[in-house]
């Protein structure tokens, strides 16, 4: 069975239930309807309202729901109850004290550099013969990351509070490194010169910031149905009101699911400098290239890939990655980062 996502956009939807299927009105009028049983998860990123009776046939059916601001940040999320294996959190927070969680935060890091990598060779690759010197220069990057991840490699097992400021130093450094050769192959028309989070200057950091948002909805799903706390991480510290879970378990899938979707958007030309405007000094995206954006993030989790012998979709990886998360807390088996070749 093919599980969708549904987004709803636009103002004025009203999210309702009939019978056992979810309907979306727009000035009372029925615009479309899904059958709960085919919907894995609802993102709304416009103005609108849900029924009580459609939130309890999505809790039923194990459906979220989740809102995303005009940046892409999460406003809020429904969820079905949390999974009652209460082992698995217990696990989580004593890792946090020993070298459970130095190795966890190492592999996150250490995939995240060989997803840089690949990527870097992908668009060298790309560009042998158009652009030769262009080409070495991301491979260069690309060697840069590689002489990091040896060092990544070598840190002691210890637990993360003796270990956050080496992975942390190797992992800002790689970051460097990745986002200048990424610059290189951007039309300079978007303005991009680093990379930032909050408050986004250009147009490319604001797609890649709204696009970090669709991905954390997924991971956070993923989460919740691995029975984990998505507050209790390891490689980002705690911080009141952060999911550092989810945003460690992000560091495995940005470049593969959003990055990639960026730039393939960008250098097409589906989305050009034009897409954008200010407020208060941020870059804002339009409609038309946000919706862009969603559907091409939730075409590529929703692709298939050759990853550990199996034909897997990257939603179905990602689940799979908070799993085996939780049966290591649980002593069952290592912990291994996801990268691709």
């Amino acid at each position: 069975m093919i599980l969708l996502r549904l987004v709803i956009d636009g103002f004025g939807k009203f999210v309702g239930k009939r019978d056992n299927q979810i309907v979306i009105k727009q000035n009372g009028h029925e615009i479309d309807y899904f059958l709960a049983d085919d919907l894995t998860q609802i993102i709304i990123t416009g103005k609108g309202s849900v029924g009580f009776d459609a939130m309890k046939l999505m809790a039923l059916h194990e459906v979220d729901l989740i809102v995303l601001d005009w940046k892409g940040d999460i406003i809020y999320r429904l969820s079905p109850p949390e999974l009652r294996n209460v082992t698995s959190r217990r696990e989580q927070y004593k890792a946090y004290s020993d070298a459970r969680g130095g190795h966890i935060s190492k592999e996150f890091i250490a995939a995240k550099m060989e997803n840089q990598r690949g990527l870097l060779r992908s668009l060298a690759k790309s560009r042998q013969k158009s652009n030769s010197e262009i080409s070495e220069f991301l491979l260069q990057k690309r060697e840069n990351i590689s002489f990091d991840l040896k060092k990544l490699k070598k840190l002691e097992g210890k637990p993360i509070e003796k270990l956050r400021g080496s992975i942390m130093g190797l992992e800002g450094h790689t970051a460097v490194e990745y986002w200048r050769g990424i610059s290189e192959v951007i039309d300079p028309s978007f303005n991009f010169e680093k990379r930032s989070g909050r408050g986004a200057q250009d147009g490319f950091n604001a797609l890649l910031n709204y696009g970090y948002g669709v991905l954390k909805g997924e991971i956070w799903r993923a989460i919740h149905l691995s029975s984990l706390d998505p507050y209790a991480g390891y490689l980002h510290a705690d911080r009141w009101g952060r999911p550092s879970l989810v945003f460690d378990i992000m560091e495995e899938f940005r470049q593969q699911i959003v990055d990639r979707s960026v730039l393939l958007l960008v250098n097409r030309g589906q989305i050009k400098p034009d897409d954008f405007s200010e407020n208060e000094k941020m870059c804002l995206i339009n409609d038309n290239a946000r919706k862009k954006l969603i559907g091409q993030i939730l075409r590529r989790l929703d692709t298939r890939i050759m990853y550990n012998n199996k034909n897997s979709k990257f939603s179905s990886i990602i689940l799979g990655q908070t799993r085996n998360l939780a049966k290591f807390l649980n002593g069952d088996g290592d912990y291994n980062g996801f990268y691709l070749r």
